[in-house]
């Protein structure tokens, strides 16, 4: 594992739309910077007002660990208990094996670009990207 200064620029970026929230992660969810990802997810999960749909785009995410997967499980339940989704957009090989390994893709609703078939996103009119198209 490359040391945490390796691996880029850590961020998360909120951008709220009418239709969804957007959470766009970039480096790694981890212990060391869960934080920021975890107060995003509150506000859009459980904060009054916000949209009914939860966008976490996970395309730049380098690396998620048992930290980071307690804190989307916990926002899932969060959206859950308010009546809100989250979708996990563009998750790639690392994330998707720690969901695999951990029964955790069972739960979560997934945007896997070219998987063949219209992930909850893509149907939600949100692109891997995180900007929003017309619904068809």
């Amino acid at each position: 594992m490359s040391p945490p200064d390796d691996r880029g620029p850590h961020s998360v970026t909120v951008a709220t739309r009418v239709d969804c929230t957007v959470i766009t992660v970039a480096g790694d969810i981890d212990l060391d910077h869960v934080d920021a990802l975890n107060t995003a997810l509150l506000g859009a999960c459980a904060g009054p007002g916000a949209p009914e749909r939860v966008v976490v785009d996970v395309a730049r995410l380098a690396f998620c660990d048992s930290a980071g997967l307690n804190t989307l499980l916990r926002a899932r339940a969060l959206c859950e208990e308010n009546e809100r989704t989250l979708i996990l957009a563009d998750p790639g090989p690392q994330l998707l094996r720690l969901l695999s390994i951990t029964g955790a893709d069972l739960l979560f609703n997934l945007d896997v670009p070219g998987s063949g078939e219209a992930g909850g996103a893509r149907e939600a009119g949100v692109t891997g990207d995180g900007t929003t198209r017309a619904a068809s």
